[in-house]
């Protein structure tokens, strides 16, 4: 294994932790874990929309809704969260939490911890994206993402949680882990 392979945390079906699998092993479509969405709004109440690299694993070239990842082993929500938000961006902010959510699709079972947070230039400073993930940002309304007009193919998990923020569906699991 790698020194550089991201450990991540494994759970069950009810958001119970049971262990830990090297990224390069991990089934993704049958394996749950958790996954941190942070939902950035600039001053104007948009949200910045991440378009990914053409090289990621998954949904290679489509829009990201949220700043966010996989929870490595160690870590809790909000840890990661603020690790993905350095990491992606180039700045870390007060994030304001709103639930969990479980979300599943082709290749993915997901148990998914909302944040949104604002992004403000003079206080942040210039975002600093990160290359390898993040070819461009965009902004748009809540409204332009979940209205879609432009045909813009948006990542299953990220557009779900987006769902759940603005309809305000977010469920509980059985422990809501910070």
């Amino acid at each position: 294994m790698s020194t550089t392979d991201e450990i991540i945390t494994l759970v069950d079906k009810n958001n119970t932790v049971i262990g830990e699998v090297a990224r390069h092993l991990m089934k993704f479509g049958e394996d749950y874990h958790r996954v941190t969405y942070i939902l950035v709004f600039n001053t104007k109440g948009n949200l910045l929309i991440q378009k990914r690299t053409d090289n990621k694993a998954f949904c290679p070239g489509f829009y990201g809704v949220a700043t966010g990842g996989v929870v490595e082993t160690g870590e809790s929500y909000i840890e990661s969260a603020h690790r993905e938000l350095k990491e992606e961006m180039g700045f870390d902010a007060d994030l304001t939490s709103h639930g969990i959510f479980y979300t599943e699709g082709t290749g993915f079972k997901i148990w998914g911890k909302i944040y949104s947070c604002c992004y403000d230039e003079s206080i942040h400073g210039s975002l600093v994206l990160q290359a390898k993930e993040v070819a461009s940002v965009h902004e748009m309304s809540i409204d332009e993402v979940l209205n879609n007009d432009d045909q813009l193919s948006f990542t299953p998990d990220s557009l779900d949680a987006l769902y759940h923020y603005a309809h305000k569906l977010t469920a509980p699991s059985p422990s809501d882990p910070e």
